[in-house]
């Protein structure tokens, strides 16, 4: 190994040294510097947010001129005649039978006209009964055919909120939004009306 014994070329050596240090422990400085900041970025990241839009609908409009709520709303009249007509007949008999009792009542021996009494007050009450019985039946048999109605046009509502890209849709027809701001939201009405292949009624 070569000796260096003049003072100033080991001065110059010395300082190359340090010099050489220097320059490493900058550069591995900065690279410390340029992990530490990426770390953060990556930890923050978070996905964008979705636009959020907001549809309106008119529900009465839509089952108004559904094919299947109009034949809904037929069954429901025929049953409705049906019912009637079933009570109209007990009431003739009624009718016919209290004509009996008051031609005879005078006539009759004392157990037969309590008989008669008895027969008269349980066709009444048997007639009343069916009617209440009737509204019932009435309402359980609606309530069973728009349930199926609406639920094929909540379908509709999904298919065509999702087209849009709608994220909330509205019914502006049952209250439940009380105010919306004009052209915030859009209007699927006539969207869905087109897609379930039916004809909107003129007003």
């Amino acid at each position: 190994m070569k000796v260096f014994h003049n003072p100033a070329a080991i001065k110059i050596f010395f300082l190359l040294c340090i010099c050489s240090l220097s320059q490493t422990l900058a550069a591995q400085q900065q690279d410390s510097v340029a992990v530490d900041s990426i770390k953060p970025q990556v930890a923050v990241e978070r996905p964008r947010p979705r636009t959020l839009v907001m549809g309106s609908i008119r529900t009465n409009t839509i089952l108004l001129n559904m094919p299947q709520y109009k034949a809904m709303q037929a069954s429901m009249q025929a049953l409705r005649e049906q019912y009637e007509a079933e009570a109209r007949k007990s009431e003739e008999e009624f009718q016919r039978k209290f004509e009996e009792f008051l031609q005879g009542k005078d006539e009759f021996p004392k157990t037969i006209l309590e008989k008669r009494q008895n027969e008269l007050q349980s066709i009444l009450e048997a007639n009343a009964n069916f009617r209440i019985k009737v509204q019932e039946l009435l309402a359980e048999a609606e309530k069973s055919l728009m349930t199926d109605v609406r639920a094929e046009m909540t379908d509709a509502i999904a298919v065509v909120a999702q087209d849009k890209g709608v994220s909330i849709v509205f019914d502006l027809d049952n209250g439940s939004v009380p105010y919306i701001l004009s052209g915030l939201a859009v209007d699927l009405t006539a969207d869905v009306i087109q897609l379930l292949g039916i004809e909107e009624e003129p007003r």
